[in-house]
């Protein structure tokens, strides 16, 4: 119909169409949809990636308690969404368990930085590269699950504090 795939053709995950997560846990649903909206922002779809946002917060909600590595995928999402506010509370909840979480402080300064508040994200900038040697032994979850980002929000902590 309207809006589908045109006939004859299957409807992919790469469409408008979000991923089937009826099968799955809470846990797995709210993975699967935050990897769908990276991975729109990551193709530089920002309007695709905003649509499965209240999905994915949605997922989230049922997914609760979350752990560090789902309140960092919650304060991206939130960041997507244009929800800052959020996306700090998030990044915060990680940060007053762990006050020098690399990923938590990156979040946090990205959300902060959003708002317009760059003298509050140039401290969880700096707090970043002062722990970060200490924090990149540690053998955390998410640490390892996004071990490319590691290298990424110290050389974003580093530019955003050469630029003031």
């Amino acid at each position: 119909g309207p809006g589908g795939a045109p006939a004859g053709m299957p409807s992919t995950a790469a469409g408008g169409v979000p991923p089937d997560i009826s099968n799955l846990s809470p846990r797995q649903a709210a993975d699967q949809l935050f990897n769908r909206v990276m991975t729109e922002v990551s193709q530089g779809d920002t309007a695709r990636a905003k649509f499965f946002v209240p999905m994915a917060l949605s997922a989230y909600d049922l997914a609760g308690p979350l752990d560090n590595d789902e309140l960092y995928h919650l304060s991206l999402i939130n960041r997507v969404g244009g929800n800052y506010e959020d996306a700090l509370k998030n990044a915060q909840d990680i940060l007053a368990k762990d006050p020098d979480h690399i990923l938590a402080l990156s979040a946090a300064a990205e959300a902060e930085v959003a708002m317009g508040r760059n003298s509050d994200a140039a401290q969880h900038y700096r707090h970043l590269l002062d722990v970060f040697a200490a924090q990149q032994s540690r053998a955390l979850p998410e640490y390892q699950d996004h071990s490319q980002m590691m290298d990424i929000v110290k050389n974003e902590a580093e530019a955003f504090l050469a630029g003031r």
